[in-house]
């Protein structure tokens, strides 16, 4: 196994354990049960640590693909320009997840705004890693960006016409 493929794996674990983990929260703060909750931040925390060699790997992988024909620096140049907030976003998630679980008597994780905050920041750094993985998806899979671009371009002559 290499890094590429160490990056490739590692982004659908750390994006996903980030999507259920959000489901999770939401659903333990709504019945109010602290197991469940405390299962989301361990995910939360989960996700923060497995995106850490997803975004070492990013940059080696880069370099293992970028002459393949088809390859396109712009696509590569989104991805990564991506992957700089979502990092950030899903630390900072994984970091207050595990503030939480350390210090789960002090009386502000068990408040409202805690769960307000939580949601908010897990929300942003779920929609932020979901969007880089989406990115990076158009950098190796063909599939993808030219159902994009014929959607595009049935759109386009779909204009025309209505502008005949």
């Amino acid at each position: 196994m290499n890094q590429t493929h160490l990056h490739l794996l590692l982004n659908h674990v750390a994006i996903m354990a980030a999507l259920f983990s959000i489901v999770i929260f939401f659903y333990g703060s709504i019945i109010r049960n602290k197991s469940i909750t405390n299962l989301a931040l361990i995910g939360f925390v989960f996700a923060a640590l497995t995106a850490i060699p997803v975004y070492l790997t990013g940059e080696p992988a880069e370099e293992s693909i970028e002459h393949i024909a088809g390859v396109t620096e712009e696509s590569i140049h989104e991805h990564e320009e991506s992957a700089e907030v979502s990092i950030w976003l899903i630390e900072l998630s994984g970091a207050i997840a595990f503030t939480a679980l350390v210090l789960k008597n002090a009386k502000f994780f068990s408040t409202a705004a805690f769960a307000l905050i939580m949601t908010l920041i897990s929300l942003c750094s779920g929609l932020s890693i979901s969007y880089t993985g989406y990115l990076g998806g158009f950098i190796r899979h063909p599939e993808i960006s030219s159902t994009e671009k014929l959607q595009n371009s049935q759109s386009e002559q779909a204009g025309e016409e209505d502008g005949d």
